[in-house]
């Protein structure tokens, strides 16, 4: 891992309470200033080893029907971001630290290509980008839970030789496919890599406030 740190984004007016339950997987219970209140969640996964109960979260005022939108929780020394809507703001920041993506001249957000939206298109190659909050051991894995969507994207991206980009919110030394989650997205990706498609895997971490470009992860055996 590279030894850099680069402070990409800072997440203004955070709150500091305590997770509770999730009764949906966009809805949180929390505490906050002694009283139950509802957040919003915005990241789909399953999150079953950070949303544990007591947890100490970070959050937002809600510009929706929930009072608040959580962006990060504290799992053992680390605040892990789960708020995957800034996953593009943040891609846009790490694009200048690639070797493959820092001379980019025309980025486009939100290309429909094929049957699939794609996150960007960089001088007319496609990038998707995904957000990586679960880690076992030293291995950053994804996804955590099953994603036909997640698969299709990855098609999409070998088809138009274009580009993937793995943020990884936790610590980590290496990334590989979850297989035991979601099998077929894991054979494709492994296709894509097979196919020399460029997966650019990025450490990131946060301190609270500021969210930091820690270098590249390499790839492990798949």
């Amino acid at each position: 891992m590279q030894k850099s740190k680069i402070p990409l984004i800072q997440l203004p007016n955070l709150k500091k309470g305590v997770f509770l339950t999730r009764p949906n997987r966009f809805v949180s219970e929390i505490r906050y200033n002694h009283e139950i209140n509802l957040a919003h969640i915005h990241d789909p996964g399953r999150l079953t080893e950070l949303l544990v109960r007591g947890r100490d979260i970070l959050f937002t005022d809600s510009r929706g029907k929930l009072d608040y939108y959580v962006k990060a929780v504290k799992f053992r020394e680390e605040w892990v971001i789960i708020d995957t809507s800034i996953h593009s703001e943040i891609a846009l920041r790490v694009f200048p630290l690639l070797s493959k993506t820092k001379n980019a001249k025309n980025i486009r957000k939100e290309v429909r290509i094929g049957k699939s939206r794609i996150d960007f298109v960089l001088d007319g190659i496609p990038l998707e980008v995904k957000g990586v909050t679960l880690v076992k051991g030293d291995l950053a894995l994804f996804p955590d839970a099953p994603t036909e969507r997640g698969t299709r994207h990855v098609q999409e991206i070998i088809d138009n030789n274009g580009m993937l980009l793995f943020l990884v919110f936790r610590k980590a030394s290496k990334f590989k496919p979850n297989f035991n989650t979601d099998l077929k997205f894991a054979n494709k990706l492994s296709e894509a890599r097979l196919r020399k498609i460029d997966i650019n895997v990025v450490q990131l971490s946060f301190d609270g406030k500021t969210i930091f470009y820690n270098g590249l992860i390499p790839l492990g055996d798949f």
